[in-house]
């Protein structure tokens, strides 16, 4: 098991621009303020978006596409380094509005509006994602 401590660094909250996908809104967030290592929740509604689940046989990635407007009833993620840049691995659950949901790996989607709780980590080494060769996913690495 890896294990890292880290403390409280900064917070940031942000109104998340309309139009724009919001996996590369979360990812400008980090990149403008330095943050290399972070958690993150959002919510808010989305125009379209693109889930996934990964077929732990195959080593693939299934999409969901979901192309009429949802809620994003709960986002959650970690940011942390993939080749030396800032990474984002964010899960949803979106719900359309007969209260069907849907879950997964957060691929992308088109912001309706939205808005992002940041919390930045400091005080450790930044957690880096390197290739793994039993799971074919980037994980953090040991080192």
């Amino acid at each position: 098991m890896l294990t890292r401590n880290f403390r409280q660094g900064r917070i940031i909250f942000a109104r998340l621009d309309h139009g724009e996908d919001i996996i590369r809104q979360f990812t400008i967030l980090a990149e403008e303020n330095g943050i290399e290592t972070g958690a993150l929740s959002a919510i808010g509604a989305l125009s379209r978006a693109d889930l996934a689940c990964y077929d732990q046989s195959s080593h693939e990635y299934g999409k969901i596409a979901l192309n009429d407007p949802v809620e994003l009833a709960s986002c959650s993620g970690n940011i942390s380094l993939k080749d030396g840049r800032p990474f984002v691995h964010a899960h949803a659950v979106l719900s359309d509005r007969t209260g069907k949901t849907w879950g997964g790996h957060l691929i992308s989607g088109t912001i309706f509006a939205g808005e992002v709780f940041l919390q930045e980590l400091s005080g450790g080494l930044p957690l880096k994602r390197v290739p793994d060769s039993i799971t074919g996913l980037y994980l953090w690495s040991k080192d």
